[in-house]
């Protein structure tokens, strides 16, 4: 697919200022002033996060009103039911509320409910529980912001419910006894990218600070919270890149959950998991339960210390994942078969009775990747049609969603991300809707893909020594992606296609050649003609190789030079 260059440049005077202010290369001073930091202490609390700048919980609205909420079930030796959400953000959030809450000396249950028999968000099937085993209040994890039925049947029936969520609000807010989620227009919290896990989290740290609770150790929590915020792709910076940097040393250590041990090992991971890693290795198999049936037993997994039972739940989730694979791979076919290459159209909006709900959203994303515009695919079950969205940066998925509510039975969401629910028989006019919603508000241009060059470079300033400083920017994910440099006046030296269609090549330039690695870049040989210099767009990287250790260029892009 055809990308956009975009080569980011700052006046090399401050640049050089900044690199002797903080004693570090132009090139990641270049960097972080392309993620807006501009000054001494902003890039210095990036580079070196600490626990010691979370922001002040109560900042958020409702908190006060759920803290005392939670004291008054703890003293009056209440039972509170946790009900989550049934991928992996809601998954860790109800795990960290149920075994924090448990701690702190209430009666805990959870509930997770079965995405096809139930949904999203609060579910009736939830309330019933809560009331069959006696809950005086329900506490939502990763969801709750939408349901303002559910809440209200709920408070019928006398029980509470505090709402933990990051999903866009509606416009009335569920009467809760709390809403808690960091989007609501009248929060003044200074951080708007929560995940869910991260919302609990926050909720948790409010708690423990106004109880004085020195026993339960919130850094204790970081592991689930890492792993619902890489999950859920939010960005990482702010306290995101706080939880996730201490996370991952949670996740990593010797002596980490049993849960987690357990997963590593059905996974292969046998060394330290980076964000990245986590996404293709742990996270997939957290998701695959809730994806295709009752992800309830991975709250378990969190929870148990036994490890036998841990083992037993890990490799029945290593199983799940194999057969979401298959279906996923199933649907993409499926789905690809209905797009026209050459005019998919402003948006693709796609529909099956074949396809399992479960893995539509990955699909999604992966469409949206290859067409990059925005994704609607539906599962048909009867007349009804349950979707999943994936957008492009460019484009509000949540806004555009809500322009088309009078033809939605339900929906729910943020900028990137969606789900909803509609009548099959109002499929066609959702699609003609959404179609001239995206035509109004994206250009041809915005519908290309941006390849963002952090830092222009010459080969004299790649070394061992930037890597290393480059290694400060992880963990890396959302909003902080590894750092993309660019070069000009390249010369190829050599060239050849191995393994599976990857471009190797030496690039040279001044005298300096290094090895270059194009994964999957075989078919850019005929798109280079016979010009003599290029210019590249690249990862900075490290081949070893019986025993040794060279810089590598992970290629990203290449062209010749105009």
């Amino acid at each position: 697919m055809h990308r956009n260059w975009l080569v980011s440049k700052t006046n090399r005077e401050f640049l050089a200022h900044l690199s002797r202010k903080l004693s570090i290369s132009p090139v990641l001073a270049q960097v972080l002033v392309n993620r807006g930091m501009k000054d001494a202490v902003s890039i210095k609390d990036f580079l070196y996060p600490s626990l010691k700048r979370l922001h002040d919980p109560f900042l958020m609205p409702d908190m006060r009103a759920a803290v005392d909420r939670l004291k008054s079930a703890i003293d009056g030796d209440e039972t509170v039911l946790v009900h989550g959400d049934y991928d992996a953000d809601g998954i860790t959030a109800t795990a960290l509320l149920v075994s924090t809450l448990s701690k702190m000396g209430l009666k805990t249950c959870y509930h997770i409910p079965n995405r096809i028999t139930e949904g999203y968000g609060l579910s009736n099937k939830g309330i019933e529980k809560a009331r069959a085993f006696h809950a005086d209040l329900i506490i939502t994890a990763d969801c709750g912001i939408s349901s303002e039925g559910q809440v209200a049947a709920a408070v019928s029936m006398g029980m509470d419910v505090i709402i933990t969520d990051h999903h866009e609000p509606p416009e009335r807010l569920p009467a809760a006894a709390a809403v808690i989620d960091p989007h609501r227009i009248d929060s003044l919290y200074p951080f708007k990218y929560l995940s869910g896990v991260g919302v609990a989290f926050k909720l948790i740290q409010a708690l423990v600070q106004d109880m004085g609770r020195d026993d339960v150790h919130l850094e204790d929590l970081l592991d689930l919270v890492a792993l619902g915020t890489i999950a859920d792709s939010v960005p990482l910076i702010g306290e995101n890149r706080i939880f996730v940097t201490y996370g991952l040393k949670k996740i990593n250590d010797s002596l980490a959950r049993t849960g987690i041990q357990a997963l590593k090992e059905v996974a292969g991971v046998n060394g330290g998991s980076r964000a990245g890693s986590l996404s293709f290795s742990l996270i997939p198999r957290i998701n695959a339960a809730g994806r295709l049936d009752d992800a309830g037993a991975v709250v378990e997994l969190f929870l148990t210390e036994d490890e036998a039972r841990a083992g037993g739940i890990a490799v029945l989730l290593e199983e799940q994942n194999r057969t979401r694979q298959r279906l996923g791979a199933e649907v993409m076919k499926s789905a690809l078969a209905m797009i026209a290459p050459d005019d998919p159209g402003p948006a693709i909006v796609l529909s099956s009775p074949d396809w399992h709900p479960g893995v539509i959203g990955i699909v999604a994303s992966r469409l949206v990747d290859m067409f990059y515009r925005p994704v609607f695919l539906f599962s048909v079950n009867g007349s009804v049609a349950k979707g999943s969205a994936r957008s492009i940066p460019s484009f509000h998925l949540y806004r555009a969603i809500a322009e088309c509510a009078e033809l939605l039975v339900g929906y729910g969401g943020h900028r990137q991300a969606a789900g909803l629910r509609l009548d099959l028989e109002n499929l066609s006019a959702f699609r003609d809707r959404m179609n001239k919603i995206v035509e109004d508000n994206l250009t041809p241009e915005d519908m290309v893909p941006v390849l963002e060059i952090d830092a222009a470079v010459r080969f004299s300033d790649l070394t061992f020594n930037l890597i290393n400083e480059l290694a400060l920017l992880e963990p890396y994910g959302d909003s902080n992606k590894q750092p993309v440099l660019g070069a000009k006046d390249i010369e190829i030296v050599s060239q050849k296609i191995v393994g599976n269609n990857h471009l190797k090549m030496q690039l040279g330039q001044e005298n300096l050649s290094i090895d270059t690695i194009g994964f999957s870049m075989g078919k850019q040989l005929e798109n280079l003609g016979k010009a003599s210099s290029f210019d590249i767009a690249f990862v900075l990287g490290v081949n070893e190789w019986n025993g040794s250790r060279n810089l590598q260029l992970q290629l990203r892009g290449i062209r010749p030079r105009s």
